[in-house]
């Protein structure tokens, strides 16, 4: 199992690598950074605007039985 992690970031990493460089080599470095800073951006924007997964609140309060004297 780890050695499938290691080799999928692997590939991954040489990947991004590789199209980082035909990119600049087809864009420009300039607009690989601009490319760059919007997808960043869009990622930072797209964290913050997650709602946190929580069980939902009931919807009529549950109420306590009280343990009084049997007579």
């Amino acid at each position: 199992m780890k050695i499938n992690k290691t080799l999928g970031f692997s590939v991954a990493a040489l990947g991004f690598l590789a199209l980082g460089y035909f990119g600049v080599q087809y864009f420009g470095r300039n607009n690989m950074f601009t490319i760059a800073a919007a997808v960043g951006g869009a990622g930072a924007i797209s964290y913050v605007l997650q709602k946190p997964n929580q069980p939902e609140a009931p919807t009529a309060p549950i109420k306590a039985q009280r343990k009084g004297k049997k007579s």
